[in-house]
């Protein structure tokens, strides 16, 4: 009937991955085939245990994709295909959403349930993928090899007792070919209808067995090239929802007329701004989709040295660029010089100041000694983010049998992530305003007033007029920044499955084992970047290191087999314990229950507990001096009043008066009386951090009728909650939180401040993340598939749903809650219906995407009101060629109707700079055509 063998054969490992598991198979493609004899299914272990059996009962839920999902669903990078799955949230970030995130532009990372990406852990093989941001664990998923991804297997509840932390909201693992055998070369090109967003794809697969068959060897090549989307090349993006108001000839403050700039009709500097007129349009420079080229290289080999002793070997190897673009600095006002110039100003003396500009500020204030700026330095062109990544894996180890009841796998893995970045378009902001400051140099031109400046060979600069600025002043002001970053990850595990007993209900599994993982971070910036004397932001370097040693355990208990009521009765458990360097000890746990009344129906259930380590980042940035504003309540005893200077300061709760009381001073403290009305403080990590800890509840079944063959329906219920969650506030919000929560003066936020002993005055509030937030997450995942023939093929229908019933985040205990459930990225319904008709050498495949209609934000549902439901559809065709079906063809459409995204603007809650829309959310790029090929020998 089918003559795709390829396909066939990998369609028939997942069936019977399936039906040994029971588990919940999201491949967009089946066949109704009769499973094989269950002898011959090998032992293997399924994510979130790792106990190896043959009849694989899962009390967890478990989504499992094979590659030919893959394949069908016209996805090129496996970030692409599961940040589309229901279960997944808004991402932390993706090539089509990272332009404004400079050091992670390109990047694409996973966030199951909305809880954020660094609460997903991703392995490979069952073993952690190093990083791909410095000081933090959060894996780029693109750099893992698509066309040697046998599987994906995402399982939420109770992970982290089986893998440790980071596990909160799940677990993604990548199953790896380890025996492939031929010649596999695939090409795929696509671009959007609208232009923009080319792509193209080369890989090359080589393996076979060796010795006899004892041996199998793998090497892996591919290229990767996704072209850029412009914002210009959409015209819901192509221009700013309100042109910024630096515009490229300058306008300057006149005390009582407002800002003025350059009249194009007169040539005189008269003319009132308007930025309509007179600014910029940010967009005609902005990016929607980040460019980026990878080429990747692998090498996995597997020896049997006998039945005791199986070698294994995984090398990657992973280049990657991604340039970020954005439009040309600003100048004058929001930008400092280090911590000793808030704002670059013109001096009143400077000899460039056109002479009508310099009477009206005159005339307006006599005294004036500085004449305010805001300019778009069009000189310098656009920010840019050259960023070159390199990422080395590599894992070695053996795995066999100790006797007739255990087997052991032990490993060493090493990790290797490294990144170089320039910054283009960028300036020295001490050089810029050496620039300003101009006297004439005796001979009929100016010269830089500083002699030092002028040894270092300052050149004035005139910032009247688009175009202004000369070459020799670019020269002297243009830098480009440079940003390095290293991590390191070194992994030891070892681990013993098997069977430790035998009760009348079956075989008591367990396994227990040891890991030990060491990581290091180091993340570099020039001398410029880490004093703040560039018009990037400031960056210090960032250096730390942690080990962790755990030990785990795991068990299956069958309790009752084969009786009324009880065609399975079984129970498992699992516990973590670590000591980390960094926070000490932590420990997890998972009950969960597995019960089939009858064959046809699993009922199963369970808790967990989790622990997310705060990572290097959070603990080690150095961090830099900030100056943050806020508005003091123990002012006047915080008893309310007015100020000296005319200010009103409101009047605060007893509670909060009762707390002042006891600080010296604050009876009679007037700060604004004192003109100040901000503190200097550090924003940085934090080393006194500790763990996150979560609790997980799920429920649900799984429904597989003998009488309706190729038939199953799954349903699993989940709540997740995050306590002492690792945030960070304002200003505002720590010094009004010290003295409202119940425990001043021993809280977190009073930890942050520090005030005069005698005046009360604040002297500092450093803006360090705290454990003091919570999460909770809620909803029910389900999904359904059918397999059955229809005419001369097979037809296999699927949907993979999730419905959402919270998303609540509380920033500190007595806070407001921040209920984000139906909101943009969280949607009360996501649902992908698959439907794939196989018919001798074609495959028809027809998706379609649903999301909810959502608010654009709760709290504001009137302002900004609510997008309506989209649901996005995709069609592919496969043909293939030859007596085995070794040449395929295929051709897709995604984005079949070419569905606009939704307009949001600027500043408006869920848009992605640069895009006017949710564009980690909706399709950016629009209707897409891609044609591929895939040729095995």
């Amino acid at each position: 009937m089918f003559k795709n063998n390829r396909i066939a054969n990998s369609v028939k490992c997942a069936l019977l991955l399936a039906a040994g598991s029971s588990l919940a198979f999201t491949s967009n493609i089946t066949m109704a085939q009769e499973a094989e004899d269950s002898a011959t299914v090998e032992k293997i272990s399924v994510t979130g245990s790792r106990i190896k059996r043959e009849d694989l009962v899962a009390t967890s839920p478990i989504n499992i994709i094979d590659e030919v999902a893959i394949e069908i669903s016209g996805a090129n990078n496996v970030a692409q295909f599961l940040n589309e799955l229901p279960s997944a949230g808004i991402p932390g970030t993706t090539d089509s959403a990272s332009n404004f995130r400079t050091t992670t532009s390109g990047i694409n990372t996973v966030n199951l349930r909305n809880l954020n990406s660094n609460r997903t852990l991703v392995l490979v093989n069952g073993r952690r993928h190093v990083g791909g941001n410095a000081g933090s664990p959060t894996v780029d998923v693109s750099m893992i090899p698509v066309n040697l991804v046998e599987r994906v297997e995402i399982v939420t509840g109770g992970a982290s007792a089986v893998y440790g932390s980071e596990a909160i909201t799940g677990v993604i693992n990548f199953i790896m070919k380890d025996d492939f055998e031929g010649i596999e070369i695939t090409g795929r090109m696509g671009a959007s209808d609208l232009g923009g967003a080319d792509e193209t794809d080369f890989t090359l697969t080589a393996g076979g067995n060796f010795d006899d068959d004892k041996g199998n060897a793998v090497i892996h090549l591919s290229y990767s090239d996704r072209g850029i989307l412009n914002s210009r090349d959409r015209e819901l993006s192509a221009n700013d929802a309100t042109n910024s108001t630096f515009g490229p000839k300058g306008n300057f403050f006149v005390p009582g007329t407002g800002f003025v700039t350059q009249d194009d009709n007169t040539g005189l500097w008269d003319k009132n701004f308007v930025a309509a007129e007179d600014g910029f349009n940010r967009n005609q420079v902005r990016i929607i989709r980040v460019p980026t080229t990878r080429t990747q290289f692998s090498a996995n080999v597997t020896y049997e040295i006998n039945e005791h002793f199986n070698f294994f070997s995984e090398s990657t190897y992973v280049e990657s660029q991604a340039e970020s673009r954005l439009e040309p600095s600003i100048v004058g006002d929001f930008v400092s010089v280090g911590n000793s110039v808030s704002n670059i100003r013109i001096p009143i003396e400077n000899p460039f100041i056109p002479p009508e500009l310099l009477s009206a500020v005159q005339a307006a204030s006599p005294g004036a000694t500085e004449i305010q700026m805001f300019r778009r330095f069009v000189e310098l062109g656009p920010r840019t983010s050259d960023v070159q990544r390199k990422v080395f894996r590599t894992a070695i180890g053996l795995e066999g049998i100790i006797n007739d009841d255990f087997d052991y796998e032990v490993y060493y893995q090493y990790g290797n992530f490294g990144q170089d970045q320039t910054n283009g378009g960028v300036f020295n902001t001490l050089n810029f305003y050496n620039g300003l400051r101009v006297e004439d140099d005796g001979a009929g031109g100016f010269q830089c007033s500083d002699s030092f400046a002028r040894d270092l060979g300052c050149v004035p600069i005139n910032v009247f007029g688009a175009g202004s600025i000369s070459g020799a002043a670019l020269d002297w002001v243009s830098v480009d920044s440079q940003l390095t970053s290293r991590m390191d990850q070194q992994t030891f595990g070892a681990t013993i499955s098997g069977v430790a007993f035998e009760l009348p209900a079956g075989d008591v599994g367990i396994a227990f084992g040891y890991e030990w993982r060491e990581e290091e971070s180091k993340f570099n910036s020039d001398s410029l970047a880490q004093s703040g004397l560039t018009s990037g932001n400031t960056t210090p370097n960032t250096v730390g290191e942690y080990d962790v040693n755990e030990f785990f355990v795991e068990a299956i208990v069958p309790l009752i087999a084969d009786a009324p009521f009880a065609h399975y009765l079984g129970l498992e458990l699992a516990y973590r314990t670590s000591d980390y360097s960094t926070i000490g000890s932590a420990s997890t746990y998972k009950v969960s229950l597995d019960w089939s009344p009858i064959e046809d129906l699993k009922i199963r259930g369970g808790v967990s507990t989790a622990v997310r380590a705060p990572n290097i980042g959070e603990l080690f940035n150095p961090g830099s001096e900030t100056f943050r504003n806020f508005v003091d309540p123990c002012a006047f005893g915080g008893q309310g009043g007015t100020s000296s200077t005319g200010e009103t300061y409101e009047a605060q709760s007893a509670t909060v008066q009762a707390n002042c009381a006891t600080i010296n001073g604050t009876a009679t403290l007037d700060p604004f009386g004192l003109n100040i009305r901000s503190a200097g403080g550090l924003s940085a990590g934090n080393p006194n951090l500790n763990e996150e800890e979560a609790d997980a509840t799920t429920i649900g079944f799984v429904y597989t009728p003998s009488d309706l063959e190729g038939f199953s329906f799954t349903a699993d219920y989940y709540k997740i909650t995050i306590d002492n969650a690792i945030n960070s506030f304002t200003a505002q919000t720590t010094v009004d939180q010290c003295v409202r929560q119940a425990n001043f003066p021993n809280n977190p936020f009073c930890s942050l401040i520090q005030r005069d002993p005698n005046t009360g005055l604040v002297l500092r509030i450093n803006a360090l993340a705290i454990n003091v937030a919570e999460f909770e997450a809620s909803g029910v995942d389900f999904t359904a598939d059918y397999a059955f023939d229809l005419g001369p093929g097979n037809l296999r229908l699927g949907v993979v749903g999730n419905h959402s019933l919270s998303n609540d985040f509380l920033p500190f205990s007595g806070g407001e809650t921040v209920d984000s459930q139906g909101e943009i990225g969280a949607p009360d319904w996501k649902v992908n219906l698959n439907a794939t008709y196989l018919w001798d050498e074609f495959i028809f495949s027809w998706s379609t995407r649903y999301l909810d209609r959502v608010f654009v934000e709760n709290d504001q549902k009137e302002n900004f009101g609510e997008i309506g439901s989209y649901a996005y559809h995709d069609f592919q065709m496969r043909y293939a060629l030859g007596e085995n079906g070794n040449y395929e063809l295929y051709a897709g459409v995604d984005n079949i109707f070419d569905k606009e995204p939704p307009f949001l603007g600027q500043g408006v809650p869920g848009d992605i700079t640069g895009t006017n829309t949710a564009s980690d959310v909706y399709d950016a790029i629009r209707r897409y055509y891609y044609f591929g090929f895939q040729v095995n020998f």
